[in-house]
């Protein structure tokens, strides 16, 4: 091979630099070749491999949202059609794997509807199901201290868009609580009535589904009532009171208990006085004497948002109503209202002490005596009036 440059002049050799340049050239085309070859296999196997993975199930972090509703006690295989006739995923069957390699996630996947993200992988899906901010509730709340008629009736009907006369004929002359989970003592005789479900509509905010029956619905709210029952041992602790009839039975002691709840839940002003108001409620019972409440006379005469009431009202010959309890002793047959648990625990613990009255004095701050004899109770009467007068503002709001 032949120098570039001569060693003795120093001049280039320009034959020899193009004949070696060709060369080159040669080899770089063929490098070339060899690489484009090279990434065109790289390139296809990398779209075998994507192929391949991506079959059975999407990749990426979705496009879009839809709404899917899961059925209670569905299987991981009815899941994963519902998503994938949603949209959400590409194969049933690749989110049952996924959900069977995944018992952390799989076991907190719960009935319901959800917003979720479309054409995601299988495993993603199932991390969608079990986010609570993917959840979608049509909550329905249901106040304590409210009746049936009309006031549960109204919030049924609204949280499920179902006409009002339904809900009522149901709750009222229809249905038994007894056939739909309640513990056979809320109901003595078992039947349906005008005022079956008194009291029973326990406080609380539900969750009701897409196309959820009157039925459902109601078991529903059964079951969170037998757990607060069971919570506070409710027919247990019931047999220690006493509620001035020598003829109770267990069960008709345990419903007394949640009559007296409903009174608290009604007469109550501050929490501090549950459990007093309670007390004076079975001193009142032992001695044979009437309640005297105002609560459960606005019961009879359908009154609310008030537990104020007239004095005809009240006159046992024009209101002789068994929830005049002006006139008749012992409790009211049924709740007057849906006492929460604060106020059934009251009826189950009352404070000890001899009151027989109680009146607020104070309609601002709940401010309420409690008294053992006619002059004390009359004196805290005194109180009231005078503050009922002391402004315009005061006096509406003892009407």
């Amino acid at each position: 091979m032949e120098p570039l440059r001569d060693p003795d002049t120093g001049q280039w050799n320009t034959d020899e630099i193009k004949r070696r340049a060709k060369g080159w050239a040669a080899v770089l085309l063929a490098l070339a070749v060899l690489g484009a070859g090279g990434a065109l296999v790289a390139a296809k196997g990398y779209e075998f491999y994507m192929g391949a993975k991506t079959a059975k199930d999407y990749v990426g972090a979705g496009t879009g949202e839809t709404q899917v509703v899961i059925p209670k006690s569905s299987t991981a295989l009815q899941i994963g059609k519902i998503l994938a006739d949603g949209g959400v995923i590409k194969d049933a069957k690749k989110f049952q794997d996924t959900a069977l390699t995944r018992p952390d996630l799989w076991g907190k996947v719960q009935a319901g509807k959800f917003k979720l993200a479309k054409e995601v992988p299988s495993l993603t899906a199932l991390q969608q199901l079990v986010d609570p901010t993917r959840a979608i509730h049509n909550w329905m709340s249901v106040p304590e201290g409210w009746r049936i008629d009309p006031q549960l009736v109204d919030v049924l009907a609204k949280g499920m868009k179902l006409p009002a006369p339904d809900v009522k004929a149901f709750l009222t002359t229809k249905a038994r609580p007894n056939d739909y989970g309640y513990p056979a003592w809320v109901s003595p005789t078992g039947a349906a009535g005008p005022v079956a479900f008194e009291g029973l509509l326990f406080p609380d905010k539900y969750d009701v589904q897409d196309g959820a029956t009157l039925e459902a619905q109601t078991k529903a709210i059964a079951g969170n009532f037998n757990a607060v029952m069971a919570r506070l041992d409710f027919k247990t602790k019931a047999q220690a009171l006493s509620f001035g009839d020598p003829k109770d039975t267990e069960n008709t002691k345990a419903y007394k208990a949640l009559i007296v709840a409903s009174i608290i839940e009604k007469e109550v002003f501050r929490a501090e006085d549950r459990a007093k108001v309670a007390r004076v409620i079975y001193n009142r019972l032992a001695k044979g004497v009437q309640l005297q409440f105002d609560s459960t006379v606005a019961y009879s005469v359908n009154k609310t948002g008030t537990v104020w009431t007239t004095a005809d009202e009240r006159d046992c010959k024009k209101n002789p109503s068994p929830y005049n309890t002006y006139c008749v002793k012992g409790l009211p047959p049924t709740p007057i209202s849906a006492p929460a648990e604060a106020a059934l625990s009251a009826a189950l613990n009352p404070e000890a002490g001899d009151w027989m009255f109680f009146v607020p004095i104070n309609l601002d701050t709940g401010e309420t005596k409690f008294s053992v004899t006619d002059a004390e109770h009359n004196a805290a009467r005194a109180e009231l009036q005078a503050w009922c007068l002391a402004s315009p503002e005061n006096k509406k709001k003892c009407a």
